[in-house]
């Protein structure tokens, strides 16, 4: 998976459409934490996953929602953890701001530009860091 390239063609194809934001997909098991098969979450960050989402939290033309199967009270844990780390997710598994069109029904499946999910391909031990790197030598403030 090239996860740079999937962030070049989102932020292309929204300049094309005059659009505001893009929308970032992202899983919290094996992709943000590392997964603990326990009843007590470890909350351990993957290498860079933090800095990177604290960087992409502050980019203002990115949209982050949180993907994820947790009960609702497990969620507010995670945002809990992630809030006092500076991440804030503007969506949990819902995009409210893309509606549907003649063509298009959201309704069951949300929008999104880029997925980051260890089931979609997502290396978080590798992907991260280059998510890091782009943006820290990408001018977009």
């Amino acid at each position: 998976m090239n996860i740079i390239k999937a962030f070049e063609q989102a932020f292309k194809r929204s300049k094309e459409k005059n659009w505001d934001y893009i929308y970032v997909l992202v899983d919290i098991h094996g992709t943000i934490f590392k997964p603990s098969y326990y009843d007590i979450e470890k909350y351990e960050y993957y290498p860079c996953a933090k800095a990177t989402l604290q960087l992409l939290t502050a980019i203002p033309n990115i949209k982050l929602i949180l993907w994820t199967s947790s009960y609702t009270n497990v969620i507010n844990q995670y945002l809990h953890v992630m809030e006092k780390d500076y991440i804030r997710f503007d969506y949990i598994n819902c995009n409210d701001e893309v509606k549907d069109t003649d063509i298009q029904y959201f309704g069951d499946k949300l929008y999104f530009n880029v997925g980051l999910d260890d089931k979609f391909g997502f290396d978080p031990e590798k992907d991260w860091e280059e998510i890091l790197d782009y943006f820290s030598k990408k001018q977009l403030f």
